[in-house]
């Protein structure tokens, strides 16, 4: 299946204070049609499937700041079925043996039925390879039987439906505001009787009305963390504890903004693959975010942690190597159900991307990319775990051979079954949770209670079969915060019911953010310095959640270092949060690091 994908099903609220959100007055309801599009690239445009020339976008634009609340709220990007931009190819996969053998005679028959070479990737730890033909429409059918007789032949699919884009006693908090918890100094207004709300209280250090970073604590990344530091409590310290940069995180996505003041510095390699609709594959060595979804991935994996500003990463001190396979956006991107072209990653770009991080040695890739779900469809994986498209399906299958720990979202159409490439074997699966506290949320419910949030997995989280085999590794995949705002209202006031994190500072216009960056909450910054950052909720969240507790762990233990070790130890370290679709439990970091260094006190 040569196919596309577009977002895994994120919900943006609004980019908040610092980013604003177009400058409304008043609140946006969320999208239920194609928004009107506003100075944007044109859709289908060529130029936007040109991979960006340098690290800025051609022009500044500039936007009101709003106020708290008062953002424009972007609708969710659910799965969807959408024709491939590149729907008159056929992918042939071939054994690579037999391939580079006979690889004139090979092509020569290729001939004979009209097909022409687009690209060739060659997967050698897995003895395959993928030859992309193009095929004209009416031919389609006869060349896929004759291809399928050649020797060697493993496979023949056509182009079809698109995809869419999861005992320490002292524990250590780095001096990033949102992780730390906010404490004014700001004196009382006139006439007042108690200073401005603050919340610097655990578990979470963030309360429905404060910002901050409940996700990161619901895993306990301040307690991983804290076996970097003397005295922890423990008996072990190990400074690798808070991330290494010899781990390297790949984050395939939107791009990022390598000049947000969050990643400057952390992004040491760059790649973009983008096709465009005739088959014709840009490349350069810049990957401009003008979306912001994989900013806002890259940050919660990797944004530089301890430098007091903005937020702490699941990864510490890791690295990003960061790759963009999605062509510059339309406005129509932001709707769900869209089935622009514009708004998709072709199967070959991702593909290509995962063999040059093949390539660089990374340690761990995140995709918060997918599809629609079905065990028999191109869309999904059968039941053995093989992808439906074969392009992708055998570059997951070359990086888990390389031992590469591979985590995707699992997708949010809130049903059975897991999106690819999350289902591929081997890979983890990762699906999102909430918080809730007594306010409606994505559920349509209002449990727990705002002096004791409960968590549970999010209303719109895909899951595998089966729902939840706590602490076991067979588990369709692990559980790991990812939000779930309530839906009937287009600006969901709960800070317990949203991810926060950066977002670009190059967006496409006034509907995916304004320009400049404006004064962030309290305290943020002593040394001024403002960061872009966004309310959202996805399984796009919890995966790269779980990619940078991966490297976190593999900064401290390389033995490790391979999918199904890795998987092992997140899933028989995890929380039982009592859901049941949970698979192995939530994400728990801390006790993953406490294992991987052998305290023999786990909590």
């Amino acid at each position: 299946m040569y196919a596309s994908r577009l977002f895994a099903g994120t919900l943006i609220l609004a980019l908040v204070t610092a980013c604003g959100g177009g400058g409304s007055s008043n609140p946006a309801p969320v999208p239920t049609t194609s928004p009107s599009p506003v100075a944007s690239t044109t859709p289908g445009s060529p130029t936007a499937y040109d991979c960006p020339s340098s690290d800025t976008v051609a022009a500044a634009r500039t936007g009101g700041l709003a106020p708290r609340g008062d953002a424009v709220a972007h609708g969710p990007r659910k799965p969807a079925r959408v024709t491939s931009a590149l729907s008159g190819l056929l992918e042939v996969t071939y054994d690579l043996r037999t391939l580079s053998a006979s690889r004139s005679a090979l092509a020569a028959r290729e001939s004979t039925v009209a097909a022409t070479l687009v690209r060739e990737l060659d997967f050698p730890r897995t003895g395959l390879a993928t030859r992309i033909l193009n095929v004209a429409p009416a031919r389609v059918a006869s060349a896929t039987a004759a291809l399928r007789l050649e020797p060697g032949v493993k496979s023949v699919t056509q182009a079809g439906p698109g995809r869419s884009p999861l005992a320490v006693t002292t524990p250590y908090f780095p001096d990033d505001p949102y992780f730390t918890g906010f404490q004014t100094t700001v004196a009382p207004a006139a006439g007042a009787t108690a200073p401005p709300a603050t919340y610097l209280v655990p578990p979470y250090e963030e309360s429905a009305n404060v910002p901050g970073q409940w996700n990161m604590h619901a895993i306990g990344l301040q307690n991983a963390f804290a076996y970097s530091q003397a005295n922890n409590g423990s008996g072990i310290t190990n400074a690798n504890a808070i991330g290494s940069s010899a781990v390297k995180i790949a984050i395939i996505d939107t791009g990022v903004d390598t000049t947000h003041p969050e990643l400057a510095g952390k992004v040491p390699y760059q790649r973009c693959f983008i096709t465009n609709p005739s088959g014709t594959q840009s490349t350069s060595t810049f990957v401009t975010d003008q979306d912001g979804h994989g900013t806002d991935v890259a940050g919660i994996a990797a944004a530089a942690t301890n430098n007091a500003l903005g937020f702490t990463a699941a990864g510490g001190n890791s690295v990003i190597y960061a790759y963009r396979v999605l062509p510059t956006p339309d406005d129509n991107c932001l709707n769900p159900s869209t089935t622009d072209v514009q708004c998709q990653a072709e199967s070959p770009d991702i593909a290509s991307a995962i063999l040059d991080a093949i390539a660089e040695n990374v340690n761990v890739i995140s995709i918060s990319l997918g599809s629609s779900v079905s065990s028999s469809n191109s869309n999904g994986c059968n039941s053995a775990g093989v992808d439906g498209d074969s392009t992708e399906g055998n570059a997951i299958a070359e990086a888990i051979a390389a031992n590469i720990v591979v985590v995707a979202s699992a997708g949010n159409s809130g049903t059975a079954g897991v999106n690819a490439p999350a289902c591929d074997a081997g890979v983890i699966a990762a699906g999102a949770t909430s918080l809730a506290d007594g306010q409606v949320n994505g559920t349509g419910t209002a449990g727990g209670s705002a002096a004791a949030p409960t968590e549970y997995v999010a209303s719109y989280s895909d899951y595998g079969t089966p729902g939840a085999a706590v602490r076991n590794a067979a588990a369709w995949g692990i559980v790991a915060p990812g939000g779930d705002p309530n839906p009937q209202v287009s600006d969901d006031p709960d800070d317990l019911h949203w991810i926060e994190d950066i977002y670009t500072t190059t967006p496409l216009d006034a509907n995916y953010g304004s320009l400049p960056c404006g004064s962030d909450y309290p305290n943020d910054s002593a040394s001024g310095t403002q960061d872009c950052r966004v309310l959202i909720a996805g399984t796009s969240m919890s995966a790269p959640t779980v990619a940078g507790a991966a490297a976190l762990i593999l900064a401290v233990n390389p033995s490790y270092q391979s999918a199904a070790k890795m998987k092992s130890l997140l899933c028989t370290t995890a929380d039982d949060i009592g859901d049941g679709k949970e698979g192995c439990g939530r994400l728990n970091v801390y006790r993953a690091m406490a294992t991987a260094l052998g305290d023999p006190t786990l909590p």
